[in-house]
């Protein structure tokens, strides 16, 4: 009798062990897949269209405006995929059997620096942007970035569930 409870308790604690696994499993994808940065190579000129006709765009605003966007999604997108190699270093380095703290604290403050650098062109590009426009469209493009920051609705910014 002892044997048989011994073998029901094993296959429980299995059986929940299991459970635990693939919750971890779907929730870090839900997690990871809802955290990704905009994917750059992706934007669509559709978007950039649906942009400007929110903003009412003027054709020599648009002008102005397509070759700086081009430049900024460029550049961001360079500093994305160097956070992606970080970060997948990163995790192998945490993975590890002997963790060596002084690579991942290195790791960890080049990781901090390039999203500091991706800060900063995203806001001199927003500087840039409220340039070319005039008092209503800033108005409408602050009101729309205020809405993407506050929701989960992204008008600039497209996770890959869209």
């Amino acid at each position: 009798m002892n044997m048989k409870n011994n073998l029901v308790v094993s296959l429980l604690i299995l059986s929940v062990a299991m459970n635990v696994a693939v919750l971890s499993v779907v929730g870090y994808n839900f997690y990871y897949h809802r955290h990704q940065p905009l994917p750059i190579r992706n934007f669509s000129s559709r978007m950039n269209h649906h942009f400007y006709q929110v903003l009412r765009l003027t054709p020599a605003q648009q002008i102005r405006m397509e070759p700086m966007a081009a430049l900024f999604h460029r550049k961001i997108g360079a500093l994305y995929s160097t956070i992606t190699i970080k970060k997948d270093l990163l995790v192998k380095f945490l993975s590890q059997n002997n963790i060596d703290q002084t690579q991942i604290d290195r790791l960890q403050k080049q990781i901090a620096a390039t999203q500091y650098n991706i800060q900063r062109i995203v806001i001199s590009h927003l500087l840039d942007v409220k340039d070319i426009l005039n008092e209503n469209q800033q108005e409408r493009f602050f009101a729309l970035l205020n809405k993407n920051m506050s929701t989960e609705h992204c008008f600039f910014l497209n996770n890959g569930d869209q």
